[in-house]
């Protein structure tokens, strides 16, 4: 909106002219959290002075603005556990954080508040000179509610993260979610929340509102149009999304309708890829892969399968196999890497990996990811981007291939009669690229994720067999598949590109872009302990971060690093620090972060357990 000084993400004081759109008894203050003041004693999502109440629309610490000391806060139903008992949701993180498939945000309070009352759709409250209504608008997170401010003649509608700007979103990455009507965990749920996010924008333009307010970026004086603008722009990004989408090969055709029912629109689905049956040569064990040597000896293609180890066995007691020799892990998931470390014992055999994912298979507590092992990899044997390996008859190229994740790589196995085969893990199917789990970081970015993996592909000898350990027959691409996954990348990125109030579309979709290492950790009272806030500039240029620790109290930190720091374009940059817990313990740490001009408070965590 022109009549507004913006900065990115974060606006200036209030002109006197949008005021102005205002009615009379209506205040909106800009700011990391916008602040709502409604007949002088009712606040929308917080309020610097005191007030009578506050009014939250969903349970999420960085929408949530100062709470005056006394003010009644009402919170949507829904949610009010959250709001009045946030230790459970921490407790229960401290084991869910291993073999998640539920993809909650973490974004939640760490503390509890005092006076809450919980609110309900249709639900009245009464405020001097006007009337505002709760309504439901779940979508950005389940239980969001908005709030219809009825008053002078206007109506307002104070809207949380529903929309921002002129047609944006504040990110994609927060609609992840289950689809119970098909049985699909929030893993699998891509961007699932968008039907319930459209049918609640399109609740909230019927109104004929004059005003929006949301919780965070500009007050919105054109609801009529940006409504509409936003939901064309979602329903084109996600078409793309579902007519190359690897989950209908697995879940099948009624699925992927459900799934895909925010689109509502005819898809034009890419055509299931050539399939072949497995070589001789290369065994299927639940999830694993066998590579087979004239030798004896065997190669193991991920371990993550209960039934790898005994099948190993099994294979050398029938004379098959005289032992392994070395293990590939493709990806940092449980269902791929639990049981490397026993196969690896047994067989005395090294497990290998690409560099990019030593980190996560050394400490997968430190980080906050989808599908985490319990078992850190205890034989570790990193592998260059490129490096290869002469194996018997076969040859090994070991790949960084960030497909599915961006800690994932893939493995070119060219046997000596020149057959080649790329064991892309759980990168692709038949149908198409898997990435339905925006938690896994998978980069918009040519050159980098998916576009990488499939330049990578064509870069290989025609006839050259892809292999997922999910999928039991082989398949390969044309070129013209290729080209059209290439070419919907682009799309996506464009249409991003409208959607975000980001610098960078990549920040609407790689939620870990700052995140807290480690995540989870165990220390020693009165011992020095290391923290750190890591980002990942995702903007064009080189880029300045702040970070602000929100510690315990009697905690004390002493600076490493400082608390700014500058990233160079595309580049890994951190704020650490050293501290110290005097008191055993379970705790939890936030960091607000500012990014050139806009703060965002608490934006990360991480949990601490203290020993005594």
């Amino acid at each position: 909106m022109a009549m507004i000084r913006r900065t990115f993400l974060g606006f200036a004081a209030l002109p006197a002219m949008a005021q102005g759109r205002l009615p009379a008894g209506v205040r909106f203050e800009p700011g990391p959290v916008n602040q709502v003041l409604v007949g002088g004693k009712t606040a929308v999502y917080g309020w610097k002075m005191p007030v009578d109440r506050v009014l939250l629309t969903h349970a999420r610490r960085d929408a949530m603005g100062p709470i005056p000391e006394g003010a009644q806060v009402l919170v949507p139903a829904e949610s009010v556990g959250l709001f009045e008992k946030p230790e459970t949701f921490w407790t229960a993180m401290q084991t869910g954080q291993f073999h998640d498939y539920a993809q909650k945000s973490g974004r939640v309070p760490v503390k509890a508040l005092a006076n809450v009352r919980p609110v309900r759709e249709g639900e009245t409250i009464p405020v001097d000179g006007a009337s505002v209504r709760v309504m439901a608008t779940p979508g950005y997170s389940p239980d969001a509610v908005s709030y219809v401010i009825e008053a002078a003649g206007k109506r307002v509608v104070c809207t949380g993260d529903l929309i921002y700007g002129d047609g944006q979103l504040l990110d994609l990455y927060s609609l992840q979610d289950g689809v119970p009507e098909v049985k699909v965990r929030g893993y699998h749920g891509y961007a699932a929340r968008a039907e319930a996010l459209i049918g609640s924008l399109r609740k909230v333009v019927a109104l004929k509102p004059d005003v929006l307010l949301p919780a965070h970026g500009p007050m919105i004086a054109n609801p009529s149009q940006a409504i509409p603008q936003l939901i064309a722009r979602l329903q084109k990004f996600l078409k793309s999304h579902f007519e190359t989408d690897a989950l209908r090969w697995y879940f099948g055709e009624a699925s992927h309708r459900v799934r895909s029912r925010a689109v509502e629109q005819t898809l034009d689905v890419m055509p299931m890829a050539e399939q072949g049956k497995l070589p001789p040569d290369i065994l299927n064990v639940g999830n694993t892969r066998i590579i087979l040597s004239k030798t004896g000896a065997a190669f193991v293609v991920d371990a993550g399968f209960r039934g790898t180890l005994p099948e190993l066995r099994r294979l050398k007691e029938a004379g098959r196999i005289r032992g392994v020799d070395g293990i590939w892990i493709t990806h940092y998931h449980d269902d791929h890497t639990d049981f490397a470390n026993d196969v690896s014992a047994e067989f005395d055999a090294p497990v290998y990996f690409t560099e990019s994912m030593a980190g996560v298979m050394a400490n997968p507590a430190g980080f906050r990811l989808p599908c985490l092992t319990t078992r850190p990899i205890l034989r570790p044997a990193p592998k260059k981007d490129g490096e290869t390996l002469t194996w018997n008859e076969w040859t090994f190229t070991f790949w960084n291939f960030p497909g599915q994740t961006l800690y994932h790589g893939g493995l070119v196995a060219k046997r000596d009669d020149g057959q080649t085969y790329l064991f892309v893990g759980d990168s692709f199917t038949p149908s198409g690229m898997d990435d339905y789990c925006m938690q896994n970081r998978d980069f918009l970015r040519p050159g980098e994720g998916y576009d990488l993996c499939l330049s990578r592909i064509a870069s290989l000898p025609p006839g050259t067999w892809l292999m997922n350990q999910h999928v039991e027959p082989m398949f390969r691409y044309t070129p013209a598949e290729i080209g059209r996954m290439r070419s919907e990348l682009v799309k996506r990125t464009s249409v991003l590109s409208e959607l975000s109030p980001w610098p960078d579309v990549n920040y609407m979709v790689d939620e870990g872009w700052a995140r807290m290492y480690p995540y989870a950790s165990e220390v020693k009272a009165g011992e020095a302990f290391p923290l750190a806030v890591r980002m990942t500039n995702h903007a064009p240029t080189r880029t300045g971060y702040r970070v602000e620790w929100h510690l315990p109290e009697g905690w004390m930190r002493s600076a490493v690093s400082g608390d700014a720091v500058s990233i160079a374009a595309r580049a890994d940059g951190e704020v650490a620090g050293s501290f110290l817990a005097p008191k055993a313990g379970f705790y939890l740490v936030t960091a607000s972060i500012q990014l050139n001009e806009r703060r965002l408070p608490e934006w990360v965590e991480a949990m601490v357990r203290v020993k005594a």
